[in-house]
């Protein structure tokens, strides 16, 4: 994908400019939502269950993920009526981080609320990185925009750059059905290999 990106013509976006614009887009999309999720730690200031992970408290954080979010649950449901629905590829390297540890438990309580999450081992991807670069951070909406999400050297994210022309989002989403189709069930996967775990947090 990351190929596909290179000749594309996009617009640099910083965090809240992005975050605007992709829930505008949101609004008028034509199709399905993919996401991409390659790196395996990301920093989430902000998000109560990361900050509890992150400081050791493991038993407050699975706690906190597990509250139910009427927001959440409705904004699933209006992806449904738009005729969309939010579909992520995490990409995970084995063993887990810690991180990921924590994110695929709370990735259950999306899924549960109407995410479609599918999970596959990174050595399916190896040899077009190696081509190509490491898969992006995407987020594909329809047909209208792919949002290659931009994070620092800590997996903070810090913006975007959209580009909106045919051929690069067609590339894209193509690209990323196809690899959705390899990918495993969220379900097996988590009670296979995260089910139960839990993470050290000790060089966080």
């Amino acid at each position: 994908m990351r190929d596909v990106l290179r000749a594309a013509s996009a617009q640099r976006m910083s965090l809240p400019e992005y975050e605007a614009d992709f829930y505008a887009t949101v609004e008028t999309v034509d199709g399905t939502i993919l996401k991409t999720e390659r790196l395996q730690t990301f920093r989430e200031p902000g998000s109560p269950s990361w900050e509890a992970f992150a400081a050791g408290r493991w038993d407050e954080a699975l706690r906190i993920a597990a509250q139910p979010n009427p927001e959440l649950v409705q904004f699933f449901a209006r992806l449904d009526t738009l005729g969309s629905g939010l579909h992520r590829l995490r990409i995970v390297e084995l063993p887990l981080t810690p991180y990921l540890i924590w994110e695929l438990n709370f990735l259950r309580f999306r899924a549960e609320a109407g995410e479609r999450i599918r999970v596959l081992d990174a050595g399916a991807v190896s040899e077009t990185e190696r081509a190509h670069g490491r898969i992006p951070e995407l987020m594909v909406a329809g047909s209208r925009a792919v949002y290659d999400v931009r994070y620092d050297e800590t997996g903070l994210p810090v913006g975007a750059e959209k580009a909106v022309e045919p051929r690069v989002v067609e590339g894209c989403r193509s690209r990323i059905l196809a690899l959705l189709d390899e990918a495993e069930p969220f379900e097996s996967f988590f009670y296979r290999e995260v089910d139960g775990r839990t993470p050290s947090t000790s060089h966080l």
